[in-house]
């Protein structure tokens, strides 16, 4: 006699779903500050299209939880998770892998904040250098009374190309 093997929940399948593509985002934003950091324009490219792409999938499968839940009775909210969960077999496995799916979730936060900072920090490095060879100066903008710019003094070209 052979053991017969249950099918796991679907909300089971959807969590491992998520933790699938929330790990391979974190792949793609790892490539992606790696392609900052080297200034790899090709790889930046190919990085920022498959983190679009896992970003797609994973609001797919929340959309899927999103219905699952709503079938189930329960809302797709924190308290709604923890209610489905708390009241299926096996609540135990689900949580773990729901803090997992949470714990990657803010991983994926974290890391594309970060690459936004670099991104941001390499802009400002370019305006910098436009106005320098403009013959700007690369320092803040003054306003005056009136909330207007005011003029510089002191501030001249030092030269023409």
């Amino acid at each position: 006699m052979t053991a017969e093997r249950t099918q796991p929940h679907p909300l089971e399948e959807i969590l491992r779903q998520e933790i699938a593509c929330t790990d391979a985002l974190l792949q793609c934003l790892d490539a992606e500050r790696a392609a900052l950091a080297s200034r790899d324009l090709d790889s930046l490219t190919d990085t920022t299209a498959a983190k679009l792409q896992h970003t797609e999938s994973l609001e797919k499968l929340e959309q899927q939880r999103a219905d699952l839940l709503q079938t189930l009775g329960f809302d797709n909210t924190a308290a709604g998770i923890r209610h489905c969960m708390e009241s299926l077999p096996d609540a135990e496995r689900l949580q773990t892998l729901w803090q997992q799916v949470l714990t990657n979730i803010r991983a994926c936060r974290t890391g594309n904040l970060t690459n936004g900072g670099i991104l941001e920090l390499g802009r400002q490095h370019v305006e910098q250098a436009l106005s320098i060879l403009r013959g700007q100066s690369a320092s803040p903008t003054l306003y005056g009374q009136n909330g207007d710019t005011a003029p510089r003094l002191g501030q001249r070209e030092l030269g023409r190309a």
